[in-house]
């Protein structure tokens, strides 16, 4: 009788899977996907049924199951058409894929903590890191050669003049900035900074590979990593690019693989002289080579003392050195190099995009909140301008945007945004989802797109700065290589909500095989990524390139070895 009703059970969310996505996708013709889901929905249905008896999670990793299935699947979400149907059939579409999700998730969680640790000991595990850094090593050489000396964007641009004339603005991190005018003084030239992002990248990749090793996951695991960070462009090629966001992401997975070492030390690891050092390495990276890291590292620290109370002054001395150092640098030193402040509207990308969406549409607002939003910037600007995805038309119409009208009182800014916010919640949703697409969709709508990476110099600049071609056939074969990857069928690698899916199911992994409190080594990367969302400025890859870093390195977390000394790595 219970095989009976499990049979049922099973069979009735597979009728659910199957009238839900026809009624949601249907429109799309794209039958094969549909049918295709419902085999994988079958075979998964199959394999849970076969290992009834093995659900038993605990409630952590059941909620995180349910919370990973809604994610993941709500990231190839990239049809808003079915939210005009009726809500009977957009809760069954809504309904179908997330049963599909679930079915699928449940499916992997079961699998992989039924799974062997394949644990294997090298007799020379740093022999192997070494071979690692230089493969790295060798194919961002490779790229830097062919597109020699840098590539440089705008923003680039910007920190090179900054450096060069002592002129500052802490629109971009100072540190970097300070960073730049270090090294041009070696070699005054783009490339410098370009082999130095290169070495940093590829030293942190050595440096979280070597933790895997001497952790006794399998070479063979690692050389598959190893390959695809070889492979794939996403991995290296933006370290020839001269952002902030490379040495920031980098030092957010240094971050990232200290926390794996205080983890599985319980702590033991951060009492010897090296530990402290590199978690206040990689804790000063993270609060100082971009804004947004600050509070990452803030909220960080607060949770690890929290958890590590027995190692409570060691976490305490890194936290107050480097917030002293952030306070002492934010304060006097740039009242004394005369700093340029930043422009406070950047964390108001998307109450703009919402603003924007409720105008352009004709949203529901009453004439003084219409009129206070035509002295921000006028209403026919406001259609005029509107991108869905970047809000730089509008804040860069510097002779019409009025920041100081906004800030003069952003109590009253905040107050009728927040009104008109209620009154067309459809249209401030929709302005949000777009916006913030980058951060969740790997499906994108019809109208997104995704700005990747540069491999040149930017044209027409005032600063004589241009590539140059050391080798045309390398420059030609490495333009053909990056193409490949450019097809369509490809384009789910260019969109940070692919490693985020990653980076979600490898924590899930983790706390199945590891406990719960290993999800502390996922804490810097969801802080990073929640940030980005509440004030993302436009669909830029880079801004999210830290979970491209961390996913290579958290798929191979659960199968560390457990239980074992960390001081002594």
């Amino acid at each position: 009788m219970k095989t009976n009703k499990r049979l049922l059970f099973f069979t009735i969310i597979l009728a659910l899977i199957a009238i839900g996505l026809f009624l949601g996708d249907s429109q799309s013709g794209n039958y094969t996907s549909i049918l295709l889901t419902i085999i994988l929905a079958t075979f998964a249905s199959i394999y849970l049924y076969s290992y009834k008896d093995k659900f038993r999670f605990n409630i952590i990793v059941w909620i995180m199951m349910i919370i990973v299935a809604f994610l993941t699947q709500f990231a190839f979400l990239n049809n808003l058409h079915i939210t005009a149907s009726t809500l009977f059939l957009f809760m069954i579409y809504i309904l179908s894929r997330f049963l599909f999700a679930f079915l699928l998730t449940l499916t992997a969680a079961v699998f992989i903590r039924d799974l062997n640790d394949f644990n294997y000991i090298l007799v020379k595990p740093t022999k192997y890191t070494w071979l690692i850094i230089l493969l790295v090593l060798g194919i961002s050489l490779f790229y830097w050669v062919a597109f020699f000396p840098a590539a440089m964007t705008p923003d680039s641009l910007s920190q090179w003049r900054q450096a060069h004339t002592g002129e500052f603005d802490d629109g971009h991190p100072i540190i970097f900035t300070w960073l730049i005018m270090f090294l041009v003084k070696i070699w005054n030239s783009p490339g410098i900074i370009a082999l130095f992002q290169i070495l940093v990248v590829t030293s942190v990749y050595g440096y979280a590979f070597d933790f895997l090793l001497k952790r006794k996951v399998h070479p063979l695991f690692l050389g598959i990593l190893t390959a695809i960070i070889l492979v794939i462009p996403s991995f290296t090629i933006f370290s020839i690019i001269i952002w902030k966001d490379i040495i920031y992401s980098s030092f957010l997975l240094f971050f990232t693989v200290n926390l794996a070492k205080l983890h599985f030390s319980k702590g033991n690891w951060i009492k010897s002289r090296s530990g402290f050092l590199l978690l206040l390495l990689s804790a000063f990276g993270t609060a100082f080579f971009r804004h947004n890291g600050l509070p990452v590292f803030i909220l960080t620290f607060v949770l690890l003392i929290i958890l590590f109370r027995n190692k409570w002054k060691p976490l305490l001395s890194i936290f107050l050195i480097v917030f002293i150092l952030e306070r002492i640098i934010a304060g006097p030193v740039f009242h004394a190099l005369n700093v340029k402040p930043s422009d406070p509207n950047e964390a108001l990308s998307i109450p703009t995009q919402q603003i924007a969406n409720i105008i352009v549409n004709d949203g529901d607002m009453t004439k003084d909140e219409r009129a206070y939003f035509d002295k921000v910037f006028p209403i026919e600007l406001w259609k005029e301008k509107y991108n869905p995805y970047n809000t730089n038309p509008i804040k860069f119409t510097w002779e019409s945007y009025n920041r100081e009208f906004i800030f003069k009182d952003t109590g009253l800014y905040f107050k009728n945004y927040i009104s008109i916010v209620l009154k067309n919640p459809l249209l401030a949703t929709e302005a949000f989802l777009k916006q913030s697409s980058l951060v969740w969709q790997v499906t994108t709508f019809k109208d997104g797109y995704t700005d990747t990476y540069v491999t040149n110099v930017y044209y027409g600049n005032d600063l004589g700065l241009k590539n140059e071609i050391i080798s045309q056939k390398i420059t030609n074969t490495s333009n053909k290589y990056l193409a490949i990857f450019k097809q369509p069928v490809f384009s789910f690698l260019w969109k940070p909500a692919f490693y985020h899916c990653i980076i979600l199911l490898s924590g899930l992994f983790l706390a199945i095989r590891k406990g719960k409190k290993s999800l502390v080594i996922i804490v810097p990367w969801l802080l990073n990524t929640l940030s980005i969302l509440a004030g993302l400025p436009a669909q830029d890859f880079r801004y999210l390139l830290a979970s491209v870093f961390i996913s290579i390195f958290l798929i191979a977390v659960p199968f560390i070895k457990p239980d074992e000394e960390e001081h002594s790595l």
